[in-house]
């Protein structure tokens, strides 16, 4: 009797794989009848762009700003509820709204609801960091008597947002004096009463510079009759507070910028601040600073 034959199956692997289907509109009544509404399972796209108010710098869709500083948002597809955590919307509803960035560093994040979806945006807003000064005159100097003036522009820095909606003003300090200074009338002298207090406005950036001061700063020292003899060498430094503000709100210093004078034995004097400076000597022509 023959042995029984032994069957051998093998076994087949079916892989299946699966594409998905991109996000598409599809029919909702059937393949078979009239197509007469049209359904999405996609999800709605909803965006915010924003543009600076400030034309300069030049990159308007930055997203740094200045303290104070003015954005006009965008949300698509339509009209938006706005939401802020920090600074100012107006309106806070709307397919475009205007953003005022607050008078402090910060991160500011900005949500707009609208068309079933949402967006956001972060804004990240800096206050002046620095004072920037060229001498913008002729030197002014009194023949025959240690003097020494300039009239200066001002910018505030930095130069990659716009600081053209706050104020400036230097704030009181008193005078340092050595050498031929001490013991003279600036010997202690506060600034107080010489510029201090003063809100000046802002302009708008000058690229590579700043955010021009509406305004010129005066630096100047005539000795005029308390110039005393023999000269020596000496200084006298105002190293003076600079602070900000938006509007009515709360001021703060973000620098301190040295008004200096020096004189030498022979009555010769410089001046200096901001970076900028001009000399005399005792006997140069008398000069004042021009148009």
């Amino acid at each position: 009797m023959a042995a029984p034959r032994r069957c051998r199956f093998g076994r087949r692997l079916l892989v299946m794989s699966f594409r998905s289907k991109p996000c598409s509109p599809s029919s909702g009544s059937g393949a078979a009848a009239p197509v007469t509404t049209t359904t999405s399972s996609c999800p709605p796209t909803c965006t915010i762009t924003s543009e600076t108010v400030a034309t300069i710098p030049a990159n308007r869709d930055r997203k740094m700003v200045g303290v104070g500083e003015k954005v006009k948002l965008t949300f698509s597809p339509g009209s938006a509820s706005w939401t802020t955590s920090g600074g100012k919307l107006s309106p806070n509803s709307g397919s475009t709204v205007i953003f005022t960035a607050p008078d402090r560093t910060a991160s500011i994040d900005i949500k707009a609801i609208g068309g079933g979806c949402s967006a956001s945006i972060n804004f990240q807003v800096i206050e002046p960091n620095g004072v920037r000064m060229e001498k913008a005159s002729r030197i002014a100097h009194n023949s025959n008597v240690p003097s020494v003036g300039f009239k200066a522009d001002i910018y505030l820095t930095p130069d990659t947002v716009s600081f053209e909606n706050i104020e400036i003003s230097e704030d009181d300090c008193v005078g340092i004096v050595t050498g031929y200074f001490v013991g003279t009338w600036l010997d202690g002298v506060h600034h107080l009463g010489h510029g201090a207090g003063n809100w000046v406005p802002v302009g708008p950036v000058t690229v590579g510079k700043g955010s021009k001061i509406i305004g010129q700063d005066e630096v100047n020292l005539d000795l005029g009759n308390n110039a005393k003899t023999p000269y020596s060498a000496g200084t006298f430094d105002w190293p003076i507070p600079w602070e900000f503000r938006v509007g009515s709100g709360a001021s703060k210093v973000f620098t301190t910028v040295h008004q200096r004078f020096t004189i030498d034995a022979s009555g010769d004097m410089t001046a200096s601040k901001g970076g900028a400076s001009a000399a005399s000597s005792l006997n140069d022509p008398s000069s004042s600073y021009g148009p």
